[in-house]
């Protein structure tokens, strides 16, 4: 299984508005995680406080592969990668 570890588009975008003065929430973690293996590839990323709880949650969804569908939702990294393994490892 391969990782890459990017900046988040949604991350960058908020850094950008604020360098313009532009006030917004944050709502995505700074990074994107991208998991893959021969059977897909699966994105990784983490969501700040998105239903104003106070809570983050961390969401997969597939970018190749139709390993599952729609997105998944996880309270902790850990918790989505045990996950993302078992989807790209093909133990379900």
């Amino acid at each position: 299984m391969k990782t890459i570890k990017q900046i988040h588009q949604g991350f960058q975008d908020f850094e950008d508005t604020g360098k313009k003065g532009i006030t917004t929430r944050q709502l995505f973690g700074k990074y994107q995680y991208i998991y893959s293996s021969d059977k897909g590839e699966i994105s990784l990323v983490q969501f700040k406080n998105y239903f104003k709880t106070g809570d983050n949650f961390w969401e997969i969804y597939c970018l190749k592969g139709e390993l599952f569908e729609d997105v998944e939702k996880f309270k902790t990294k850990k918790e989505a990668e045990k996950v993302i393994k078992k989807y790209l490892k093909g133990r379900l």
